[in-house]
């Protein structure tokens, strides 16, 4: 739980949208940041007073009016001591939550989402910066994009969403990731570990949520065509056409274990997030 240079640079691509007010950080959010980016950001040590944790920047620098943080011990001073796992008695509360790698160790992740958006204030913002790929046994879980683009929707009460994807090893670039086609799955495949950032605006309060992945959801609906079914015929057998050309020259003309190999390599490739037509590159 904490802030790399990733998190900060997007509190700082978003101040200017945003007014922070009364800030909820879900666990402390420990500063870890090099002296070299410290500088960057113009972080000073009247804004630290010898603080690991990002409480006086989000005062000084940020402008919040306070800050609170929750955790499930206090073994870190946090001043709300809740278990997320569990329905919280405060409701309504905090203009700002910043969930920075937290909920993905909690367990029970539907109801630690329902207590983010029950803790923020109508017209109030939701952050978070969350494990999306190759984070294996990092936490219990890894985030996908359709969860946040199906959970912050304007039926469930949110607006403005928005949703960006970092690699730890690039300084220099954020992705916007563009909702998908209904009908359509969104898929990104890395080599490297990925991350989301997301941000989204509170409108209304919702006692009950909705959430269904949207490709199934258009399929119980079935109210709309999707790209698949406007394909021509023609398109359709050339598409078959490539298959069967592909799987013969995998499984019959190459020794079996290569043909694997290049095919499982090919599959990873297909979707490897760089490749991606839902995703815009963002020079940070």
């Amino acid at each position: 739980m904490g802030v790399t240079f990733f998190e900060f640079k997007f509190l700082e691509l978003i101040k200017k949208d945003i007014n922070f007010g009364k800030v909820l950080t879900i666990g402390r959010q420990e500063i870890i940041l090099s002296n070299q980016e410290k500088k960057l950001f113009r972080i000073n040590d009247s804004q630290l007073r010898d603080q690991k944790y990002i409480d006086k920047i989000l005062l000084k620098k940020f402008n919040s009016l306070s800050v609170d943080s929750v955790d499930f011990s206090d073994f870190e001073k946090a001043t709300i001591i809740a278990d997320l796992n569990k329905p919280m008695e405060k409701k309504n509360f905090f203009n700002t939550i910043i969930d920075f790698g937290t909920s993905e160790h909690v367990f029970n992740i539907a109801q630690c989402l329902q207590n983010i958006a029950d803790l923020c204030k109508k017209d109030g913002i939701i952050l978070h910066s969350l494990p999306a790929n190759n984070n294996c046994g990092h936490g219990f879980w890894q985030f996908s994009p359709e969860l946040f683009f199906s959970l912050y929707t304007k039926e469930n009460g949110f607006s403005d969403t928005e949703i960006f994807l970092f690699n730890s090893i690039n300084k220099y670039n954020l992705w916007k990731i563009k909702k998908q086609p209904i009908g359509n799955r969104l898929e990104l495949s890395s080599d490297i570990p990925l991350f989301l950032l997301v941000k989204t605006k509170k409108i209304k309060e919702i006692t009950s949520q909705n959430v269904n992945q949207s490709d199934y959801q258009f399929l119980w609906d079935k109210n709309v065509i999707t790209e698949s079914k406007r394909k021509t015929k023609i398109s359709k057998i050339w598409k078959k056409i490539k298959m069967n050309l592909k799987k013969f020259f995998l499984k019959k003309l190459l020794p079996k274990k290569l043909g694997e190999k290049i095919e499982g390599k090919n599959n990873l490739l297909k979707k490897n997030y760089l490749k991606s037509i839902y995703l815009d590159k963002i020079k940070i």
